[in-house]
């Protein structure tokens, strides 16, 4: 990746991770980063364009417990 101004340009730097910024592309690749969230939560979750919501009644130990594990899966996710 590198950076342009007015034609002059940054040295190029390899990027591992995250998603271009101000580029048209963005939109697109973050939803790609994301779309793979849904497959480790249980509970309802929102998703609207870089803010995620996790949805859950907590009523019960059950819920609770249930709410813990979409949480720790988040964490999991997120170092991964």
């Amino acid at each position: 990746m590198k950076v342009g101004i007015r034609g002059t340009f940054s040295e190029e730097i390899r990027v591992i991770s995250g998603v271009p910024q101000g580029s048209v592309k963005r939109p697109l690749l973050f939803l790609l980063f994301v779309n793979d969230l849904l497959r480790w939560i249980v509970n309802s979750m929102k998703m609207f364009a870089d803010d995620t919501k996790l949805l859950c009644r907590n009523e019960t130990k059950s819920d609770s417990e249930s709410l813990q594990k979409d949480l720790d899966s988040l964490a999991n996710w997120s170092q991964k």
